[in-house]
């Protein structure tokens, strides 16, 4: 009788790389409930990570977003 086991590859084996969630702007604006204005502020703050796609398209890493609303839940 043959011993039908699944082949694991080398690729199979190695950890898988996790993508950061990204955000648009104005989800950003929607979750936060913030200003266009102030999405940008804060990203020159270095409080929310803005990830440029191309010359026109840019996100918001979800991680800097979970902190700022982290940091909004233990000062209240």
């Amino acid at each position: 009788m043959k011993n039908h086991q699944k082949e694991t590859t080398a690729s199979s084996k190695q950890p898988q790389e996790r993508t950061p969630m990204l955000y648009k702007i104005t989800s950003v604006m929607a979750l936060l409930e913030i200003s266009h204005a102030t999405v940008y502020r804060m990203v020159a703050n270095g409080e929310l990570e803005l990830i440029k796609l191309s010359p026109r398209a840019s996100r918001i890493t979800s991680a800097s977003v979970a902190r700022v609303i982290a940091t909004r839940t233990n000062n209240e």
